[in-house]
This record gives C-alpha cells, structure tokens and sequence, in this order.
C-alpha cells in the first residue's frame, strides 16, 4: 500500500541528532523543527489510542512538551521518531485509562465532538470515514499495532518498541488485523486502503501550525 511517509530531511537539512545537539545547547527554539518534521507521526499514534481528535491533540501536545524536558535522556539508541512515538503511545495510553476510570465512577461517558479534516473528494471522505470505523471496531490490541504501522508508518521495530513487544508478536497482530479489516470490508478493503489511508487523521496546515504554536509558547516561557 503506497502510504505518505514522513519528512526525511535533505541533505542540505540538519538531521534529528543534529538538531538535538543545538537544543541542548541552548538554542530552545530549534525544536520547531523537530515539531513541524514529526508532528503528524506523534498525532497518529495519539489518535490512534484515543480515537478522538480534540483529545489526541492534547495528548500530543503534553508529548512534545514531555519529549523536550526529557530530550538530554536521549541516547540515539533509536531513531528520534521511535523515541517521540513513544512517548506519544505513553501519553495517550495514560489519558486513556483515566479516562476509562472517570467513566467507570460516573457510569456514563460524555460524547465528544471531533473534529474531522475535510477530504479531497466526497467518495475519499466516504471512503476515509468507512475505513475508519472499521478500524476502530478493532479490538485495542489489534488496532494499536495495524495503526502505528499502516497509518503511523513505523516499522516493525519502532512498533515494538512503541508497545513493548515483541517483533514477532507486532508481525502476529498485524496479521491478525489485517485479516480482521479484510472481513469488514470484504472484496472492496484492498481499493479502500489504497484511497483512504493516507487521508486518515491527517495533520498538518493550520492544525500543526497550531499545535506547533501552542508547544514553542510553553518551551519559550521563562
């Protein structure tokens, strides 16, 4: 499935251990850069937890700002964008049971409006909205891993370690929700994947410029 990857630097860009090495240093506002290049991978995996985009906004958010006040603990042993990722699944996995026990004391859990970017085409945004339910119909295990490596786009490792599993175990579950969509969507899953998934919890424009925004005034407050 031909998927938007996210932004490889060019050779003319710093790369993510460069641009870590000048924040440390002290020029604060380089991690605008680290945003803007991972800030769509970083709402995917929130978004994929929470399946709500008001909420994985602000969980993707509080990882940025966990992710700066932690950036000295990185050591390279992985990619940066594992690292963020991380982070993210973390966040949002936390929300996501206070959420869980706020629900179970009140018995009742308020609806949520999202807020949903609009498609190119009427049949994409039909399309998008299908594949969508369809992948949050998974079951949370299944769902999880076939978001962070068909949406998210990160490999088999960086899913690992996002979850903390196995490779072997990411490779079964995926598998698995791969056959479980397939049923749900039938004949029609392989045309479905192919037009709508890039188009799915997109996050870039106004929106990442917002987020963006939002996370420099917290990093640059005295």
């Amino acid at each position: 499935m031909p998927l938007q990857a996210a932004p490889v630097p060019t050779s003319s860009e710093p790369s993510d251990p460069e641009l870590i090495a000048e924040i440390l240093a002290g020029d604060r506002r380089r991690f605008a850069v680290l945003v803007r290049r991972h800030n769509q991978t970083v709402f995917r995996a929130c978004r994929a937890v929470l399946q709500n985009d008001h909420d994985a906004e602000d969980a993707a958010q509080a990882a940025w700002l966990s992710a700066y006040r932690a950036l000295a603990s990185f050591r390279g042993e992985s990619s940066f964008r594992t690292w963020v990722s991380r982070i993210a699944v973390n966040e949002a996995a936390l929300r996501r049971r206070r959420e869980r026990r706020l629900a179970e004391v009140a018995q009742t859990e308020a609806p949520r409006d999202e807020v949903e970017s609009p498609a190119r085409a009427l049949y994409a945004d039909e399309l998008s909205r299908l594949l969508e339910r369809a992948i949050a119909a998974l079951p949370e295990g299944l769902r999880s891993v076939l978001v962070l490596r068909d949406v998210v786009e990160l490999d088999t490792a960086e899913t690992a370690g996002c979850l903390g599993i196995g490779e072997e175990n990411v490779r079964v579950r995926l598998h698995r929700a791969r056959q479980a969509l397939a049923r749900r969507l039938a004949d029609s899953v392989e045309e479905l994947v192919g037009l709508a998934v890039p188009d799915l919890w997109r996050f870039d424009g106004e929106r990442c410029a917002r987020l963006l925004e939002r996370v420099m005034v917290c990093i640059e407050a005295p």
